[in-house]
């Protein structure tokens, strides 16, 4: 960009002659002397016209027109009477000469670092947008707009393309520079709603090469757009199956509460909804997500661990983080489906100050299983509920306050069985506070209390047992940039915790059942660390994080010491009891965790990267079955089980085609977790006082390879994803050979499935349908079975089971598809709706979820969802 002279009173461009005298001039100098003849000014970026020279001039001739027939290559637009846009060629015909598109900031540009700020509103009514996204692609610098609908950059004198977008808005984009003859101190952008349905849907609202300029590896980020576009299951939107059609993220089946990452367990993944933790991702085991789709604003997963300031767990952390209510008007949006329904409503507290954000979903799936031929299934019973509210406060233009709560709740029983329940109470506040345009710190508090319950009704031997976990968060941290080449975040957290491992008592007076309580279990985790990002160069750039956590695991307790020279069938004897009182320190670990993350620019559109994360978890799922059930519960770390220790190390190579349309990456893993637990032959982890000796501990062995290859946009879009991995698991002991597994070899883990693979296609059907499939395939899950049988007659039989996880399942494949409908649009319509019409599993697939033995060795499969399901739904907004 040219620096024209304020000492000249600016002319009009028009007024503007060159003539045969000025060729043979260097071409950026030739423009920097009109600017300061004339007091004009030239925006143009002078690394592109360097090599150029003045040339063909015949005679006195006006600047724009010579510049029009001389630089082909470029676009020349008149913007203001005393301002030129000189720019590529494939913007100009983008834009056209719209000088709307171009915005000359005025700002005194020989003064280094400067203020780009804006706001931004809605075209029809001047409401302020809060939340929209402003990125500037040659930074990879983004920004949401504030409850004022504003944003503000420090940026270098440059010339910028920055693109403005919001859900439910038609993108704009604008050339902005900065010039001392510029008409406007601020961007002033007006953006429209979405009068017809776009050519093409885009995956991601971020950064489209994100994947290549990104420092860190092993992340995967999806817009609630993407999540919404995927085939859904009785028409749920459901932002956990959607990051399983990813690479390096699984699940063992349609009954399964979790998912798996990178070969770890379901325990091993660190789940925030706005700060507060969720122990339990899912409702109805696994058939629909615990997120509310219409309140989630972003879905992170870092399979690599993530940055310094997350920790706890050994597999990955998945960051889904609730959107701010409108803060202009009110609006009200839901959904109605065959077996649930959802309402949101939201709006402004104080008019650009404040809003609120209320949703809740509620399911009535018994009518459906009423309807079936099972008799079982018609005297069954599936329910859920769930809450979530957001309140986002502006007290001054440097301080926000944000208070988020999230309630849920379901139920299940199966004929005239146990009834399994679980509860989750979450509350969380956050202070957003900035000291200037490079400092800014925020504290959160953050509560999560997590209840599962099994209620037998038998008139005898009728129970109700339960288990819990309770924990308060308090984080605080600083954030420093400085001229986007380096980035430093620090802070502090502190973690309380109560366990509540089991509790059983009779259901009703005279009950068989005897009663019986472990006791619960305290422990205080505490963590420092400081998270940098360097740009190093041009084409290195370093992501850098150190963390130190320790954790007390705290009395009151009982803690028994075994000996293993005196074994009463697979327990040893119990020789001593150490009591310890409230606030004494049974056992602490610490360790520092460090995680590094290198990229390499190879071309603006490919990079190599290589990262190494180390995490510490202090908590262990307890569980015997392949997935989450309300009888899995959580124990801390003490005398007898170490904290589980993850080191991972990655490499991968990205590359985006045609202007990003097209990415393709390849990443390879390699993960050990030391101090892993599994339980031991015919051990009792239910209620059980003596929980240690009926578990081993020993080590996770995580390794493969991911590919991806993804078209972001279009008419047609979508992705294949392709993993192969391996997890396995060793389990090699010295205290006893009770505690050996497999003879100490490296067994496949129950989760482990070596070949995934998952194929997303949306095609956008005219203006206002548009069709999407998903297909699915996995290798099948191992699992134990008896390989031979000793009987007698019809009295005894005595089944001899393989090595632990030594055969596996049928794979596993499945195939969905959905055709969204959206109303006919309208100008000055506020009411707007879809239909989706989807199928799951279209071709019924009779997938196996497990196989089971009788005492004769006689086997049964388990299919959850062995034949299609369709389903309707309308969603709506007004």
């Amino acid at each position: 960009m040219g620096l024209g002279c304020l000492s000249l009173k600016a002319q009009n461009l028009k007024d503007v002659f060159v003539d045969p005298s000025d060729n043979g001039k260097i071409f950026s100098e030739f423009l920097y002397d009109l600017e300061k003849k004339y007091g004009v000014d030239f925006i143009f970026d002078e690394q592109k016209i360097q090599a150029l020279t003045v040339n063909g001039i015949q005679e006195r001739i006006r600047i724009i027109d010579y510049l029009d027939y001389y630089l082909v290559q470029y676009k020349v637009v008149k913007t203001h009477d005393n301002i030129l846009f000189i720019v590529d060629k494939h913007l100009g015909e983008e834009f056209g000469k719209r000088k709307d598109n171009y915005v000359a900031v005025k700002a005194n540009t020989k003064g280094g670092i400067v203020t780009l700020e804006g706001v931004v509103t809605d075209a029809g009514t001047d409401d302020p947008i809060v939340g929209a996204q402003v990125y500037i692609s040659k930074l990879n610098k983004g920004a949401l707009t504030d409850v004022n609908g504003r944003f503000k950059f420090s940026v270098d004198p440059d010339t910028y393309k920055i693109d403005i977008r919001f859900v439910g808005y038609e993108t704009t984009t604008l050339i902005v520079a900065f010039s001392p003859y510029g008409d406007q101190q601020q961007i002033e952008s007006s953006i429209f709603p979405e009068s017809k349905e776009l050519d093409g849907v885009t995956i991601t609202a971020e950064r489209i090469d994100r994947n290549v300029t990104s420092e860190l590896t092993g992340v995967e980020a999806l817009g609630i757009e993407t999540i919404k576009s995927l085939p859904t299951f009785l028409g749920e939107v459901d932002p956990i199956k959607s990051l399983t059609t990813l690479p390096g993220v699984s699940t063992v089946g349609e009954l399964s509460s979790g998912f798996n990452v990178r070969g770890g367990e379901t325990g091993q993944n660190l789940i925030l909804q706005d700060g507060a933790t969720i122990y339990n991702p899912a409702h109805m085991f696994g058939f629909f997500s615990a997120f509310n789709p219409d309140m989630v604003s972003d879905v992170v997963l870092y399979k690599g661990g993530g940055p310094a300031n997350f920790g706890s767990r050994v597999s990955s952390v998945l960051d889904v983080k609730l959107r701010n209510g409108d803060a202009g008007k009110h609006k009200v949006s839901g959904g109605v489906g065959l077996v649930s329904s959802r309402l949101t409503v939201e709006g402004p507290i104080k008019r650009s100050k404040s809003s609120y954000l209320l949703g809740g979903r509620i399911s009535y799936s018994n009518w459906l299983l009423k309807a079936t031929d099972d008799i079982q299934l018609q005297n069954s019973s599936a329910e859920f509920y769930d809450v979530t509210a957001k309140v986002f406060q502006t007290i001054n233009e440097n301080n926000f306050i944000t208070v988020s709560g999230y309630r849920s709740s379901d139920g299940f029983q199966l004929a005239s069985d146990s009834t399994f329940s679980w509860e989750t109470t979450n509350a969380s506040i956050r202070w957003d506070h900035t000291f200037n345009q490079n400092l800014s710190s925020s504290v959160n508090v953050a509560s999560s209390n997590y209840l599962s319950k099994v209620d037998n009704p038998d008139p005898i031997e009728g129970f109700t047992y339960e288990n819990a976990i309770n924990n308060i968060r308090l984080k605080a941290e600083f954030n420093y940039s400085k001229d986007d080449k380096l980035k430093l975040l620090a802070g502090i957290e502190g973690e309380g915790l109560i366990i509540e491992p089991g509790r059983l008592e009779p259901l009703i007076e005279g009950s068989n059942v005897i009663g019986s309580d472990m006791n619960d279990q305290r422990a205080l985790e505490t963590a420092a660390y400081l998270q940098s990002n360097v740009q190093l160069s041009a084409k290195l750039s370093l992501s850098a994080g150190l963390r130190y956590s320790r954790f007390m695991r705290l009395g009151s307790d009982e803690i028994y010491k075994f000996d293993y020279a005196d074994i009463n069938g697979r327990y040893p004897a119990i020789v001593d009891t150490l009591v310890y009182e409230d606030g004494d320190v049974i056992k602490s670990f610490g360790g520092l965790e460090p995680r590094v993350s290198l990229r390499f620019l190879l071309s603006e559109s490919s990079s190599l990267k290589a990262s190494y994360y180390r995490g510490y978890q202090y908590l262990h799922l307890i569980s015997n079955t392949t997935s989450t059930t309300p009888q899995d519960y959580w124990v801390a770390s003490g005398p007898y089980l170490k904290p589980a220790m993850g080191d991972q190390f990655s490499l991968g190579a990205f590359k985006n085609f045609k202007d990003n349309v097209y990415e393709l990456s390849v990443e390879g893993f390699y993960k050990q977790v030391s101090n892993s637990i599994d339980y031991i032959e015919g051990a009792d982890i239910t209620l059980n006082p003596s929980l240690e000796a009926g578990l081993t501990s020993g080590k996770g062995l995580a390794y493969g390879v991911e590919f991806l290859l993804k078209k972001n946009q279009g008419t047609v879009n979508g992705w294949i994803a392709y993993t192969f991995s391996r997890s396995l698991r060793k389990f090699d002991s010295d205290v006893h050979e009770t505690k050996v597994i497999n003879k100490g070899d490296y067994y496949p883990a129950t989760y482990d499935q070596p070949h995934n693979l998952s194929l997303v296609f949306n095609y956008r059907l005219g203006g206002r349908a548009t069709f999407s499939t998903n297909f699915s395939y996995s290798t099948g899950r191992p699992i134990t079975i008896p390989v031979s049988k000793f009987s007698y007659e019809a009295y005894l039989s005595v089944l001899n089971y393989s090595e632990r996880n030594e055969y596996r399942i049928p794979d596993y494949h499945r195939l969905d598809f959905s055709l969204t409908i959206k109303d006919k649009p309208r100008k000055n319509k506020r009411f707007m709706g879809e239909w989706i019409i989807s199928v799951f599993n279209v071709y019924s697939r009779n997938n196996a979820y497990s196989i089971f033995f009788d005492r004769y060795g006689k086997a049964s499969k388990l299919s959850v969802l062995g034949s299609a399901f369709p389903s309707i739904s309308y969603n709506f907004t007004f």
